[in-house]
């Protein structure tokens, strides 16, 4: 008797556990994509372009001007490195670099006699803040900021037979822009303009023209290209 009732028992529970397993859907495991490229982290380049320069050669004598005010152009390749980190925020982009270049740029002016001055920028580089829009994943337009330094050597001139030289490390500031191009996720290139000024270079003079001193006011543009290795 007791069999005869458990069978059905039995039975219904197996028909229960059928029910509950028909009810379980199996979802099929969604598929993760690669991310995007993304311009957070370091990295570490090379760079080259051309600069050129107007500079002011103003001349007093005991603190009286003597009429002398002389342009002063100059121009050169520099090349050297960068390094730097950048932070992205949805399509904001900051972060900061530092470079370090050799020079060639050097120019300079003659007046009758003949006398003048020669310029010669032997290194300079800049450490600043970048800040971009990436309007597609692997473009970024940028702007620039920041602390520039350089070396700067003059040379005062006495008709071509008396040359007086000295150099100052002068700090100023820099401020530019440019655009860059990811086009591999650890290769970008680059594009950019800087405008860079160092204030004003004083010197008295006592070999070339003893006594007089002599203002500067050194100010140059460049535009580089870039290749930089993401990490």
């Amino acid at each position: 008797m007791k069999r005869l009732l458990l069978t059905p028992v039995f039975m219904l529970g197996l028909s229960s556990l059928a029910s509950a397993a028909d009810a379980v859907v199996l979802e099929p495991t969604p598929e993760v994509l690669p991310a995007g490229f993304v311009w957070t982290g370091g990295y570490i380049g090379i760079q080259g372009g051309w600069q050129w320069g107007r500079d002011h050669t103003f001349e007093s004598a005991g603190g009286v001007p003597t009429g002398l005010d002389e342009d002063l152009d100059s121009d050169g390749f520099i090349g050297g490195l960068h390094v730097g980190y950048n932070w992205q925020s949805g399509q904001i982009v900051y972060g900061a670099e530092a470079d370090f270049e050799f020079s060639t740029t050097d120019g300079g002016y003659r007046i009758a006699g003949p006398d003048g001055t020669d310029f010669d920028m032997n290194w300079q580089g800049s450490l600043r803040a970048r800040v971009g829009y990436v309007p597609t994943e692997r473009l970024l337009i940028y702007g620039t900021a920041g602390l520039a330094f350089a070396n700067l050597e003059y040379t005062y001139v006495q008709d071509e037979t008396t040359f007086e030289s000295f150099d100052e490390t002068k700090a100023g500031w820099t401020v530019g822009a440019g655009v860059e191009y990811a086009f591999t996720d650890n290769m970008t290139a680059r594009l950019e303009y800087r405008y860079t000024d160092f204030g004003g270079v004083s010197n008295l003079s006592t070999v070339a023209f003893p006594g007089n001193t002599y203002d500067h006011d050194p100010q140059f543009h460049a535009v580089r290209i870039g290749l930089s290795y993401k990490f």
